[in-house]
């Protein structure tokens, strides 16, 4: 263990760390951590000797080991008890402001953004390589009261990620698995609950079973555990592959990446995720030899040992909370040819960041909504317009469906969220079973204003058979009407009803 502590620094911090009043730090490792003592000739394949580290910052060794010919090399420790093998760069002590057993205060709901939301996502939020974000807690939970801040320090994070690809000219975002909370897409936050004993054990290896056992095993998961104990600062796995390959090891999972209570920031989150993720190899121009780089300032670096020299390269204090100076070591979306990141792996090529120019997923907002209406015959359901069911046709006998036989005249049905949305588009599926109920003589939708119900201007086709799209300048509401006008005595029904807010 190295004679004094490297030096602290702080983060210029992200909108989220302002939020919370948190000082983000880049993470602060001491070298001891990570340059174990050297092993003796007789000693090779067998654990070398480790320091005896530091509980009340967060740097506990216990079930860590480093072997010369173990699966992951002389310069990464192995989580003994795991299966696979899972390698890490070793436990990071608290940045200058935080304190291992003080816990992060929750983010006050009145402080929240009105309009918090991940910049892009992608997809159906849940297909495909994802990071995925846990909240892991004993039998004490703290889920609901930390729910927003979990979501806003993941949204830190992307920030991190597409605000540093920004320097090179491009754009990437962390691939999260995603929901829909009123109107915006967000990352998804799990609930995990593991046995205290696993939760508050000074060794990573039972937490890291307990939570794989409750079913966090995907190959195509980054998992970013939030967790709810005292033991570490942040520690993550870290592969060490310099292969510039789809099939580097950093960009498959399972891996885990951890930020236990009094390091629930965004500064610690990126760095951790940003292991996990592939950076920093020891074989990169400005590496320290112990997965982290030397050239200030930078989410990743710091002096990670007494034998390690930073200089000061990037002098903008506020790139400290973005990732690499120069970008040179190992971010980069269009690096030169001939450079270190043209011919190794580059975290921006990372399979788990989304590239470039990809847009909000088309989430259909219905989903979310409770459904009324003005008449429900007792044998239909009014709860079939938002069941996510796609018709096969105007006449379909298999799914349930909205019908109001035998009334006739003007019928509605509506969705109604327990917050506002904002709305650009719907789409509607008229329900005509030839037997008393017919596609209706004209409709239209109307939106609540806050008093008052207001028709929404737009072409209004009567088509059986096929969604009818309505696009319209956009309206923030809390309720969505369809208004329907039979034509005659006849009934009219709805068999779906979409809404996006694009």
């Amino acid at each position: 263990m190295p004679g004094s502590l490297p030096r602290r620094r702080r983060f210029a911090g992200t909108p989220t760390a302002r939020t919370i009043g948190i000082s983000l730090g880049a993470l602060v490792l001491v070298a001891a951590g990570l340059i174990a003592g050297t092993a003796s000739a007789g000693e090779q394949g067998e654990q070398a000797a480790l320091p005896a580290g530091d509980p009340a910052r967060g740097l506990v060794y216990n079930g860590l080991q480093r072997r010369k010919a173990g699966p992951c090399g002389p310069d990464l420790l192995e989580v003994k008890g795991t299966d696979p093998v899972m390698c890490t760069h070793g436990p990071d002590a608290a940045p200058a402001g935080l304190s291992v057993k003080t816990s992060v205060p929750a983010l006050a709901a009145a402080a929240a953004p009105a309009a918090q939301a991940l910049a892009v996502c992608e997809g159906d939020g849940t297909s495909g390589r994802r990071v995925e974000v846990l909240y892991v807690h004993g039998s004490t939970s703290r889920y609901q009261q930390y729910l927003e801040t979990f979501r806003s320090l993941a949204e830190g994070v992307d920030t991190i990620f597409n605000e540093s690809a920004k320097e090179t000219g491009g754009e990437r975002h962390v691939r999260y698995v995603t929901e829909t909370v009123n109107g915006a897409c967000r990352p998804v936050v799990r609930d995990v609950q593991i046995p205290d004993s696993a939760l508050n054990a000074n060794d990573w290896a039972p937490l890291l079973n307990a939570v794989k056992a409750a079913g966090y095993t995907r190959t195509d998961r980054k998992y970013l555990q939030f967790v709810d104990a005292n033991v570490y600062c942040g520690i993550g796995g870290f592969a060490g592959d310099t292969r510039k390959s789809d099939a580097n090891r950093s960009n498959s999972g399972p891996e885990y990446a951890r930020a236990d209570n009094g390091c629930w920031v965004a500064g610690v989150a990126a760095h951790e995720l940003g292991h996990t993720l592939g950076a920093v190899n020891n074989n990169a121009p400005n590496a320290s030899g112990h997965a982290h780089c030397t050239d200030e300032w930078d989410v990743m670096c710091y002096k990670d040992g007494d034998e390690v020299v930073v200089r000061t390269v990037c002098t903008n204090r506020s790139h400290d909370d973005r990732l690499d100076c120069n970008h040179d070591d190992y971010y980069h979306t269009n690096p030169p040819a001939g450079s270190y990141l043209a011919n190794n792996f580059n975290v921006a090529d990372n399979l788990f960041l989304i590239k470039g120019g990809s847009t909000q997923p088309d989430t259909n907002l219905a989903r979310s909504a409770t459904a009324s209406a003005s008449y429900t015959s007792p044998w239909e359901s009014v709860t079939a317009i938002n069941d996510g069911i796609d018709p096969p046709s105007s006449n379909d006998t298999v799914n349930p469906r909205w019908g109001t036989w035998p009334n006739s005249g003007q019928q509605w049905a509506e969705l109604t969220w327990s917050s506002s949305v904002s709305l650009r588009r719907a789409q509607v599926y008229l329900f005509d079973d030839n037997q008393g109920i017919d596609v209706p003589s004209s409709w239209k939708l109307q939106y609540w204003t806050g008093s008052a119900y207001a028709d929404i201007p737009g072409s209004y086709p009567v088509t059986a058979n096929a969604y009818i799209t309505v696009t319209f300048t956009a309206v923030t509401t809390a309720r969505l009407r369809v208004v329907l006008q039979s034509t005659g005595t006849s009934s009219v029904g709805l068999l779906e009803v979409k809404a996006y807010a694009s």
